[in-house]
Order: structure tokens, then sequence, then C-alpha cells
């Protein structure tokens, strides 16, 4: 039986291409509020708003920066510090729309200032760092249903040099990449090409030209599987395991638990569900997993969960340990708008900060804030990153993001 994720409604498209990009489409309108405000034309201007808050706090609505008050008498709190030294110089993402994702943006960390966009570089559905300043992105390959995978580094001002194209074309859409530190082995989650085609992830070992794949993956309602994917990939500093969000399918479509899986890269051929183990399950009543992310080492990952509702909503984002799926402790609990969004979440190389987007505002100016997290201290910066407009014909549904 074919199944279609929550809210998502069966494809009737005939055409392979097209057929893609009704998925496209119907996975970024599922982050969507009814009634998306007509939004004005921007001549490419970026406005930036910074704000930093201790651990458990919300992030505030005023502009400006400010240190997290010290109580009388007391030495400031390594608790509150954001350590801006210590994170990445820059940050890479691809607006999301409810066509597709845009071009490669690259921002300042520190304010969230646009750096640069690639106009030749359009299309980005995947995006994933492997070092310091060097990045692997996943570009359509011409006009067919394949994806080309590259690698991209950054000058000392934070500008994108040429692409250097790495491993074989994929046959399919790519949904999400991930990578190793260093690029060494890279992970990626394909569609298929026509409705009723098979969703998959995939490995490709640059070192040694292999390739794994593990099959049966339900991917934005059109390739069929036990297991529907939700979040982005994750992958482990050393490349040996992936993670993600989803949910379990029964064999009559049904879906039976949110999960968060984990599959070792060194895993024989066969479905993501025998190869994969749940780390952690809830109901699909229960506020939704939208993302994971796997520390360097693979021990323990964060995971941010949302909570909607009229007058708001709150992504949280938390500490579990990978082998018991054991709660290790709340990082931060972000107010966001009404409308909902993709959130995806990114961890650096370093496996300190964490990145995430967690509220659009789709209003004439269209804003959208993204958190920094230091998972050391727990302090947050947050981010308000103004977008260009889109005359409410492709409205922004999110941001993906690697650093």
């Amino acid at each position: 039986m074919k199944t279609a994720l929550p809210g998502w409604l069966p494809s009737v498209a005939a055409d392979p291409e097209a057929l893609i990009k009704e998925a496209r489409r119907r996975q970024h309108r599922r982050y969507l509020a009814i009634g998306l405000a007509v939004v004005v034309m921007l001549a490419g201007a970026v406005g930036v708003t910074v704000s930093v808050t201790g651990p458990g706090r919300h992030a505030p609505s005023h502009q400006g920066t400010r240190r997290v008050p010290t109580p009388r008498g007391k030495s400031p709190s390594s608790s509150a510090v954001f350590a801006r030294s210590a994170m990445p110089r820059f940050f890479a993402d691809a607006v999301t729309t409810g066509e597709g994702n845009e071009s490669l943006q690259v921002r300042a960390s520190a304010n969230g200032r646009l750096l640069a966009q690639e106009e030749h570089m359009t299309g980005v559905y995947g995006l994933a760092a492997t070092g310091a300043d060097s990045f692997v992105i996943a570009l359509q390959a011409g006009a067919g249903c394949a994806a080309r995978l590259y690698r991209v580094q950054l000058n000392g001002q934070g500008h994108p040099g040429g692409l250097s194209p790495v491993g074989p074309e994929l046959h399919g859409l790519v949904w999400s990449l991930a990578a190793s530190a260093g690029g060494g082995i890279i992970g990626y989650a394909v569609s298929g090409c026509a409705k009723g085609d098979p969703g998959y992830i995939g490995i490709f070992n640059t070192r040694t030209g292999r390739s794994g794949q593990w099959n049966d993956v339900n991917l934005g309602g059109v390739s069929p599987g036990n297991v529907a994917m939700q979040g982005a990939l994750s992958m482990s500093a050393s490349g040996g395991s992936l993670a993600f969000t989803g949910w379990d399918v029964a064999g009559d479509g049904r879906y039976t638990s949110q999960v968060v899986r984990v599959l070792s890269t060194t895993a024989p051929a066969g479905t993501v569900a025998e190869r994969s183990h749940v780390v952690l399950s809830r109901p699909v009543s229960q506020p939704e997993l939208t993302a994971a992310s796997l520390s360097p080492g693979g021990t323990f990952f964060y995971l941010a969960t949302q909570t909607g509702s009229r007058t708001g909503r709150v992504t949280d984002v938390a500490r579990y340990r990978t082998s018991t799926g054991e709660f290790l402790g709340n990082l931060a609990s972000l107010r966001g708008t009404p409308t909902q969004m993709r959130s995806p979440m990114a961890l650096d190389v370093s496996g300190r900060f964490l990145l995430v987007p967690y509220s659009l505002d789709p209003g004439d100016l269209p804003t959208l804030k993204v958190a920094g997290i230091d998972v050391t201290t727990r302090a947050v910066v947050a981010l308000t990153i103004q977008l260009p407009g889109t005359a409410g014909m492709d409205p922004e549904t999110g941001m993906n993001t690697a650093w």
C-alpha cells in the first residue's frame, strides 16, 4: 500500500519530473499555515537582530545584543556565556520555499549577515559541513531525475570557490545530506523518480570509492517504505553512524509511532527497518520529533521537538543517550510564530554548537529566527534574519543550514 505522510495528499502526476516537483511542493506546504500573507519583493537586503539568553530561557524579542544579568556580588556564570570566539565563522544555508530550495548562501555566524549568494548554485537540495569552512552540496544533474554531489570551500571572507564533483551521479532526488568530519564518508537520502519507486538511504566512501545502500524509505509521500523519514540525516564525525527522525509505518499504511533511528554505515544491504534500530519512540499523538543530530562520537544525540498552537509554537532542544534513549537534559526552549515550518538542525564539526531555525514570520517583511546553542554552557544566541520577499508566489518555509 502506498503511504503519504500525515497531511500530504496522494500524487496524481504521471510525469516523473512533475511528480518530484509536486512531492517537494507538498513537503514544504505541510509546514505552512493557511493564509500566508502576500509579501513584498525586497532588493536583496538582509536585516539582522541578535539577542542572547542563558539556559532555560526563551529568546528575548528586543533588538540588540545584551549580556545575561549577573546577580549582585557574584561573578558571571559560564552557563550564561555564549563562546562566540569558538564557534564557526560562517554557516551555509539554502532557503526552502513552496517549490523547492533556493541558491547557496553564506552568512556570518556572529550576526547572520549575508556574505555571499551563489545564483549559479541554485536548487541546493542537500547541504552538509565537512570541516572548517568546507561543505558538500547536492545539485540537480541536468534536466533529468538525477543529482550530483560537489565539494565547496570558502575563502577567508566567506565566499565559495568553485564546485568540485565527488562521487557517482545519484539516480533520484536528494532529500538530505550528511557527512563525516573531513568528508571521507557522505550519506544521502534519495527518493525515486516516479510514484512507487523505492526511496533509499546510501553512503559513499570517498577514500575507497565504494557505496552502500539501504532501501524501503518513505520520502515525501512518493517513495513507499516501512519507515518514513521526517528530519534531515545526521552523521557521526567518524562516519560510523547515521541518525534521523521519522515514523514507523504498518503494513496497512498507518503510522504507528514517531521514532529516532540510528543506522550503522557498515550494516549489510537490506531495508532501513531491518538494518537500523530505534533509539527513541513516542506515540504519533505526542509533540512532533522534527530533527536529530548525532554527537561527534555518536554516544548521544540532540533532538528537536515541536509543540504548536494557534498562539505560537515551541521548539524544545534536548540531549539523549544513544545506547538507551535516556533523557540527559533540556538545552533550550525556543518560542516561535504560529506558522509551521521545517526545523532542520545542524551540529558544527566540533560538536559544541547547534544551529536551529525555529520561527518564520511570513509577513510583509518576512523574517526567520535562527538559534545558535552552545551545548557546553546551554547559552543561546538568537539571530533574526530578514528574508527576500516572494510576492506570495513562492513562500518561504524554512532554511537548511550547515556549519
